[in-house]
C-alpha cells in the first residue's frame, strides 16, 4: 500500500484591535509587629480607596479583592560567636497584602479622574494599569481565522512549487493556552506624597493591541 503523502504547515494568525476595556489592579502593603495592628492598618487603605473611587462615581462594590494575605516577615541578623560571623532570622512584624481589582469600559477622561482621586487618597497603592478588550473571544476568533487563512496561502504556495496538487485537510492541531489581549504598565504613586495631581496630570492614549497566536494544519497532496 502506498504510503499517504502530507504536508504539515504552521499557520500565524494575527488581529490588532483598539482597547475597549481598562482595568486597574491596585496593590496594597501594610506592615506591623503587631498582627491586630497590621489588618486594621490593611483595613483602614481599603476604606481610603474605597472613598477615592466613589468620589469619582463608582461604587464600592466595583472595587473587587482579587487576593488577600497576611504573611510573617523576617529578616537575617548577623551576630558574633566565638570569633565567627554567624546570621540568625529575626521576626519584624506582619505583612497584611490587598490586591483589588477596578474594570470599566474605555474612557480615557474617566481614567485620569480615578487616577487623581487614588493619587489624592493616603493609601498610595502600587497601580498597574491594563488597556483590553472586552471580547476576548471574539479577538480570538478573527486570530484563528487568520492562521486558517495563512497556512492554507503557505501549503498552497509551497505544493505549486513542488508540482504537487494540495488534497483534503486531515488535522488540525491548536493548543488553546490563554491569549494575552492587554496593554499595561505599572505605576507607583508613593513618590507622589508631597505633590498634589490633578485629572490633568495624566494623559492616556493606548495604541491597538496586537496579539498572535500559531495553529498546525496537516493536508493530503496527490
Amino acid at each position: 500500500m502506498e504510503k499517504q503523502r502530507t504536508i504539515h504547515v504552521k499557520g500565524t494568525g494575527t488581529a490588532s484591535v483598539p482597547p475597549d476595556y481598562i482595568t486597574l489592579t491596585l496593590e496594597l502593603e501594610a506592615k506591623n509587629k503587631d498582627y491586630g495592628h497590621a489588618m486594621r492598618i490593611g483595613a483602614q487603605q481599603v476604606e481610603m480607596l474605597q472613598e477615592a473611587v466613589k468620589e469619582v462615581g463608582f461604587s464600592v462594590d466595583d472595587l473587587k479583592t482579587v487576593n488577600f494575605a497576611v504573611d510573617s516577615e523576617y529578616e537575617n541578623e548577623e551576630y558574633k560567636e566565638g570569633g565567627s560571623t554567624k546570621y540568625r532570622r529575626v521576626f519584624v512584624g506582619y505583612k497584611c497584602r490587598h490586591h483589588l481589582r477596578l474594570s470599566f469600559n474605555m474612557d480615557t477622561e474617566r481614567l485620569a479622574d480615578v487616577m487623581s482621586a487614588i493619587g489624592d487618597s493616603l493609601a498610595k497603592p502600587e497601580i498597574s494599569i491594563a488597556f483590553t478588550v472586552k471580547d476576548t473571544q471574539k479577538v480570538r476568533d478573527m486570530i484563528l481565522q487568520s492562521a486558517a487563512e495563512d497556512a492554507k496561502r503557505k501549503a498552497t504556495i509551497l505544493c505549486k512549487a513542488s508540482g504537487v496538487e494540495l488534497g483534503d485537510l486531515l488535522r488540525i492541531e491548536y493548543s488553546w493556552n490563554e491569549l494575552h489581549i492587554e496593554h499595561s504598565f505599572d505605576m507607583d504613586l508613593t513618590c507622589c506624597e508631597e505633590e498634589k495631581l490633578s485629572a490633568g496630570s495624566y494623559d492616556f492614549h493606548p495604541d491597538d493591541i496586537e496579539a498572535g497566536d500559531t495553529v498546525d494544519f496537516l493536508w493530503e497532496i496527490r
